[in-house]
């Protein structure tokens, strides 16, 4: 008589047991019955030119305007791709050519000297020039200026000087 409640707990036991089996089975079966995709076509997109570019972003754009963006990550991220300024930074925080196609820093650090690019132009093909470098450093000055104060008072330290029509001088 001891073994009977043994008994009945193993036919429990037993049954509990052959569901996680089956169950087991099933994951596997469906696991490995998976296929790959194959590929049918080069393994690396093309590019192609003209096309619609989509990007997705967080939050809603508010000006498409790069000096006014400093508020607005999307309209950052945007503008980004819009506008050009006269160096942009590559994924390792090095200086790269953008507008201007060379530049150079004295010694110290205090004066930095740009060259524009002789092809860059505005959208309409008009040639950017020195002035047009040196309007966008005003304009970021300017009292009446969006910029937060802080960084009106950093511009305000810097004096940009017209070289000639492609060469400006940035002294800090």
């Amino acid at each position: 008589m001891r073994n009977v409640p043994f008994v009945l707990y193993m036919k429990q036991l037993r049954w509990q047991i052959l569901v996680v089996i089956v169950t087991l089975v099933i994951v596997a079966v469906l696991l490995f019955s998976q296929q790959s995709p194959v590929a049918t076509g080069p393994f690396l997109p093309q590019p192609e030119q003209g096309g619609i570019y989509t990007e997705g972003l967080v939050g809603s754009l508010g000006r498409l305007n790069p000096l006014l963006d400093w508020n607005n990550t999307s309209d950052r991220a945007v503008n980004r791709l819009l506008f050009s300024g006269l160096i942009r930074f590559d994924e390792h925080g090095l200086p790269q050519a953008d507008v201007a196609d060379g530049w150079g820093v004295s010694e110290d650090g205090t004066l930095y000297n740009f060259t524009i690019r002789s092809n860059a132009v505005w959208h309409d093909g008009t040639p950017v020039t020195s002035d047009d470098v040196i309007f966008t450093v005003d304009r970021i000055k300017s009292p009446g200026s969006l910029y937060p104060q802080d960084i009106k008072d950093l511009w305000g330290k810097i004096e940009v000087t017209r070289l000639d029509e492609k060469n400006l001088k940035f002294t800090l």
